[in-house]
C-alpha cells in the first residue's frame, strides 16, 4: 500500500551561496573589500595557519544567520539555543574588529533560495537587522529601501523559512549551524542524542509542528525528572531532621553526664559570644581612633594654611625667616623640606644657621629688623598650634596600629573559639538540642516536620504523575518519529553509507534506538560505536561530516543541491585517510551539492584528492595568505605556497577535460 502524501518527509531548498564581499574586516590588512563568486562544485579557502581561515567561515554564517555558534553551548531546543547565542555573537567580534571598523564594517551575500536570488548586506554591530535586501525572482527585482533593518530582517527570515521549507527561522539557524557547517567547534552529531533527534524531527519528520512539540515534551520530562530528584531530597532532610527531634524527645531526661555536657556547651558558646563582642569592640575603637585622625589632619591643614599666609606676610616685610615652613619643618619634624633628608643632623644644621642669623638655604646674612610683636606672637601661636596636632596624629596612629594587632588576636581567638563550638555541637548534638529546648517546643517542631514531609510528597506524587503524562506524550511523539525513519531509512542509510565507505574503506550502518531520545547509532563492522572514544579522532570527524553530507543530500528536492561548510580538520588525518577524505568530499559535490572548504597549503594529499577527483563538478581556490600579513616565516614560503596551490588548480582543469 502506497504511503499517505503527508507521510512524504519534506524537501529542503536550502540557501546556496553565490557570491561573497567583505569589506573592512579588520583581520584581514591587506584588503579593505574582498569579493569573489562561489562558482559549482568545491571552493578552497587555503592559507597557512593563523591566518584567519575559521573566522571567515564564521563570518559567512553569520551573514545568513546573523549569529555566531557558541563552542560548548548545552543544546536543550531550538528556541533555547537561538536565544543564548544571540548574546555570545555580540561578543565573538570583540577583538576581530578594530574600533574604526565597527560601524563600516559589513559582510554582503548573494544567495540563490528555491526559486530566488537574495542578496543582504549585515553589519556587525546589528545582528538582528539588514542593511539592504534584494530579492529577484521570476516575478520581478524587488529591494527595501523605505524599510526600517529590523524590518528588512523580519522580511528576510520569513522568505527564507518559507523558500527552505522550515517551520521557523530559527530551524534554519539550529540547520546551518549544526549539520550544513563542520566548523572549529568540533561537534559531532553521532554522540549528542538530543541534536541528533532534532536533527531527524527536522529531516525525517513530515510535520513543521512535530519538532517544537517533541522539544518542549521532551524539554518538560527532564524538568519533571529533575523536580522529582529535588522532592526526594527535601523529603530526606526533612525526614533526617525529625529523626533527631525523635531522638532528643526520646532522651530528654538526661543524667549527670549530660548535665556536665550541657553545661561546657553553655560555658563555651558564652566563650564564644564575648569574643566575637571584643571583636566588634576593637573594631569600634580603630573605627572611632580613625575618625579623631582624619579631624586632626583637618585641623592641621587649616592651621598650615594660616601660618603659611601668616609667614608669607611676614616675609613681605623683610623679617627673619625662622618661621618659614620649610625652616619650621626642619626644626620640628627633623625634615629637609627641599631635598627630603631627614633626622638629627638635618635639626642641627638649620637651627646654626637661623641662630647664626644667616640663612639656611643660601647662607646669607639675614637683615635685623624690628618684629611686628603681633604677627610674631600669632606666628608662635599658629607653630605650637601645629605642634600639638602633630602630637595627637602620630599618637593616634600608634594607637591605630596597636588595636589592629590587637584586632588580628582577638579574630584568631574568636575563630578558634567557633570551630570549637561547632564540632563540641556536632559531638553532642542530642545533649545540646535537649538542654536548649523544652518538650512542648520539640512536639511543636515534631508536627511542623510531619506536615512539611506530607506536604512534600504529596508535590512529588503529582509531579510523577504529571511526569508519567508528559513522558507518555512524548514516548508518542517519539514513536511516531521512529515510524517515520524507517520509512525514509531504505533512501537515507545508503547515502550515508557509500559517503562513510569511501573515507574508512569498510562497511558501515546506522541503528535506530531510542532510551531518553530517539537517536542513531553508528554500527562499524557490525558492531556500535555508543562512545566517541571508541574511533580514532580522524574517524570521528569526517564519518560525522558523512552524516551531515547524508541529511543533506537526502532532503534536497533533486537537482536542487545543498550547500556545506566544512572547516577541514585535516591536522587530525594520517597517511592512510588523506586521500579517502578528499574522494568523500569530491564525490558529495560531484552529486550536485557545493562544498565550502578551509585547507592549510601543505604536502598532505587531501587537496590533491580532492582536486583528482573533482571531475566536472568544479574546483576553484581561495588564496587567503594574500588578503592579510603574514609571519616572516610564512613570507618566505609564499612562492612555494603559489606553486602548489597552482599545480592543484591545474590538476582540476586537466581532470575536468
Amino acid at each position: 500500500m502506497p504511503t499517505a502524501k503527508q507521510d512524504t518527509p519534506r524537501k529542503l531548498s536550502f540557501p546556496i551561496l553565490q557570491r561573497v564581499k567583505l569589506s573592512h574586516f579588520s583581520l584581514y590588512t591587506l584588503k579593505d573589500t574582498i569579493e569573489f563568486k562561489v562558482d559549482d562544485g568545491i571552493l578552497c579557502l587555503a592559507g597557512a595557519n593563523g591566518l584567519g581561515k575559521s573566522t571567515f567561515l564564521q563570518v559567512v554564517g553569520y551573514g545568513m544567520t546573523g549569529v555566531v555558534p557558541k563552542p560548548s553551548q548545552k543544546f536543550v531546543t531550538v528556541d533555547d539555543y537561538y536565544r543564548d547565542i544571540r548574546a555570545f555573537t555580540r561578543e565573538y567580534f570583540d577583538g576581530r574588529l578594530r574600533p574604526e571598523h565597527l560601524e563600516i564594517a559589513e559582510i554582503e551575500l548573494e544567495m540563490s533560495v528555491g526559486n530566488k536570488r537574495v542578496t543582504i548586506t549585515r553589519g556587525f554591530v546589528e545582528s538582528e537587522s539588514l542593511r539592504s535586501l534584494k530579492v529577484v525572482s521570476a516575478e520581478g527585482y524587488e529591494e527595501y529601501p523605505d524599510d526600517s533593518p529590523e524590518k528588512r530582517h523580519a522580511t528576510y527570515e520569513k522568505l527564507i523559512t518559507d523558500q527552505v521549507g522550515l517551520g521557523s527561522f530559527r530551524e534554519f539557524v539550529f540547520v546551518q549551524s549544526f549539520v550544513l557547517t563542520f566548523d572549529e567547534r568540533r561537534h559531532l552529531l553521532f554522540w549528542d542524542p538530543k541534536v541528533l533527534e532534532t536533527c531527524l524531527l527536522i529531516f525525517v519528520g513530515v510535520d513543521k509542528d512535530q519538532r517544537e512539540v517533541a522539544e518542549r515534551l521532551r524539554r518538560e520530562v527532564e524538568k519533571s525528572g529533575s523536580r522529582v530528584r529535588n522532592l526526594v531530597f527535601d523529603i530526606k532532610q526533612v525526614r533526617d531532621r525529625l529523626a533527631d527531634i525523635e531522638s532528643a524527645l526520646k532522651g530528654k531526661k538526661g543524667g549527670k553526664d549530660e548535665a556536665k555536657t550541657y553545661a561546657e556547651f553553655e560555658d563555651l558558646d558564652e566563650r564564644t559570644k564575648k569574643a566575637a563582642e571584643d571583636v566588634t569592640t576593637i573594631e569600634d575603637k580603630i573605627r572611632d581612633v580613625k575618625l579623631a585622625i582624619a579631624d586632626s589632619a583637618a585641623r592641621s591643614s587649616a592651621l598650615r594654611n594660616e601660618y603659611n599666609t601668616e609667614f608669607s606676610n611676614r616675609l613681605n616685610a623683610k623679617k627673619s625667616s625662622r618661621q618659614h615652613p620649610y625652616v619650621q619643618q626642619a626644626l620640628l619634624e627633623g625634615k629637609c623640606g627641599v631635598c627630603g633628608a631627614d633626622g638629627p643632623p638635618v635639626t642641627k644644621a638649620v637651627k646654626t644657621k637661623v641662630t647664626s642669623n644667616r640663612c639656611p638655604l643660601c647662607n646669607t646674612e639675614l637683615p635685623i629688623g624690628k618684629e611686628d610683636s603681633k604677627m610674631m606672637a600669632r606666628l608662635k601661636e599658629l607653630d605650637a598650634a601645629l605642634a600639638r596636632e602633630k602630637k595627637i596624629l602620630d599618637s593616634n596612629s600608634m594607637h591605630v596600629s596597636q588595636l589592629e594587632t590587637e584586632r588580628l588576636k582577638r579574630i584568631d581567638e574568636r575563630n578558634c573559639l567557633e570551630k570549637e563550638l561547632k564540632e563540641f555541637v556536632e559531638k553532642n548534638r542530642n545533649v545540646v538540642t535537649r538542654g536548649s529546648k523544652g518538650a512542648s517546643e520539640f512536639a511543636d517542631l515534631k508536627k511542623i516536620y510531619e506536615e512539611q514531609t506530607q506536604s512534600i510528597t504529596r508535590q512529588r506524587d503529582e509531579e510523577l504523575k504529571h511526569g508519567k503524562k508528559t513522558t507518555d506524550e512524548y514516548r508518542t511523539v517519539q514513536k511516531k518519529l521512529e515510524q517515520q525513519y524507517l520509512n525514509a531509512r531504505e533512501k537515507f542509510v545508503p547515502r550515508f553509507n557509500s559517503l562513510a565507505k569511501l573515507f574508512l574503506g569498510v562497511d558501515l550502518d546506522i541503528a535506530l534506538e531510542s532510551h531518553q531520545n530517539v537517536t542513531l547509532v553508528l554500527e562499524v563492522r557490525r558492531t556500535k560505536r555508543r562512545a566517541d572514544y571508541q574511533l580514532s579522532e580522524s574517524q570521528r570527524f569526517f564519518i560525522d561530516i558523512a552524516l551531515r553530507m547524508a541529511f543533506a543530500q537526502f532532503a534536497s528536492p533533486a537537482g536542487a543541491g545543498a550547500p556545506l561548510y566544512i572547516d577541514t580538520p585535516e591536522g587530525s588525518l594520517d597517511l592512510a585517510y588523506e586521500a579517502q577524505a578528499g574522494k568523500m568530499i569530491a564525490q558529495f559535490a560531484q552529486e550536485g551539492h557545493k562544498v565550502f572548504m578551509t585547507a592549510n597549503i601543505n604536502t598532505s594529499q587531501l587537496l590533491s584528492s580532492i582536486a583528482t577527483n573533482s571531475r566536472k563538478c568544479g574546483f576553484g581556490i581561495q588564496r587567503l595568505y594574500r588578503w592579510t600579513e603574514m609571519s616572516a616565516v610564512q613570507e618566505k614560503q609564499e612562492t612555494k605556497f603559489d606553486e602548489t596551490l597552482n599545480a592543484l588548480e591545474k590538476m582540476a582543469k586537466t581532470n575536468a577535460k
